[in-house]
């Protein structure tokens, strides 16, 4: 495993090394291994994608498809190329087009829940958000079963301000310490449920969904604000991101409103760059759903 790693930190180290220009060539080659010879969850990406877009015919699945393992190729490079980014490379591959918006919140003295998809490269939104947050930044996450890429993952989301990680099981209670402080909680929030916690469904893109809800059922306790992240790819390695805000006051909403709206949104992200979101997850799984 030592040598393992040692090789590993060798091989990251290089890519973050090369140019941009250099690192792409690097993604079409992984584009076609992925898409002609290893297939990568081919099945998996294809049965969601007409799941969710019965209208599409044969030809524009493919269409997806292809473009879906070009960003997924993309996102592979880059999150190798993060280890030696510069503040300004940053500044320029993400756009915010209303970062005022938690400016404003910071001024409200309002705490936030930040959430987004698994849609461009949602690790480069955080690295661009550290650069410019006045509130102390904080991310739920959920630890890899691989202890170097845990690390390693921990490791460039603190690289600009010392993101704090919070695992998903301790959120209320690691919350309610900080209290005292001014904080934006980072939410990947469109992650299956485990199996245990499958009990709360949506409609999402017409099929029975399962989510979390307990970010929202933390956002009404504490009274958060909470906004989504709309984050779109404007070209090859460059994002531009807009922050929607759902409510100031989660406490005043009524229960379901928050996951709802996040779902809706999310939805009409994916719909305007239906290749952005990673479809190679098993997101829809028939057996928990009959359960519910």
């Amino acid at each position: 495993m030592k040598i393992r790693n040692f090789f590993l930190k060798i091989l990251l180290a290089a890519f973050a090394s090369l140019p941009f220009g250099a690192l792409y060539l690097v993604s079409d080659f992984l584009t076609f291994v992925n898409l002609h010879i290893i297939r990568y969850r081919r099945k998996i990406i294809k049965n969601n994608l007409t799941k969710c877009f019965p209208g599409k015919n044969e030809k524009e699945i493919k269409k997806i498809i292809r473009k879906f393992y070009r960003n997924l190729s993309d996102l592979i490079v880059e999150l190798a190329k993060s280890g030696k980014m510069t503040r300004e490379q940053i500044e320029k591959h993400v756009v915010f087009k209303n970062q005022h918006v938690l400016d404003d919140l910071y001024d409200e003295k309002k705490n936030v829940f930040a959430l987004l998809g698994h849609c461009g490269n949602w690790e480069w939104v955080g690295n661009k958000i550290a650069l410019f947050l006045r509130h102390e930044g904080a991310a739920i996450y959920k630890p890899l079963a691989d202890k170097f890429f845990d690390e390693y993952m921990v490791q460039q989301r603190q690289k600009y301000k010392g993101t704090l990680m919070i695992d998903y099981k301790k959120v209320f209670r690691t919350l309610v310490t900080l209290k005292d402080k001014l904080i934006t909680v980072f939410v990947l929030a469109d992650q299956s449920p485990p199996r245990t916690e499958m009990n709360y469904f949506l409609n999402f893109f017409g099929n029975k969904t399962a989510f979390y809800d307990g970010t929202e059922k933390v956002a009404r306790a504490l009274n958060y604000a909470v906004v989504y992240l709309d984050v779109s790819r404007v070209k090859r390695g460059y994002y531009e991101v807009e922050i929607k805000t759902i409510t100031k006051n989660a406490a005043d909403t009524e229960p379901g409103f928050i996951t709802s709206e996040y779902v809706r949104l999310l939805e009409n992200t994916i719909n305007d760059q239906p290749d952005n979101w990673l479809w190679s997850h098993r997101r829809w799984k028939t057996k928990e759903e009959k359960q519910n």
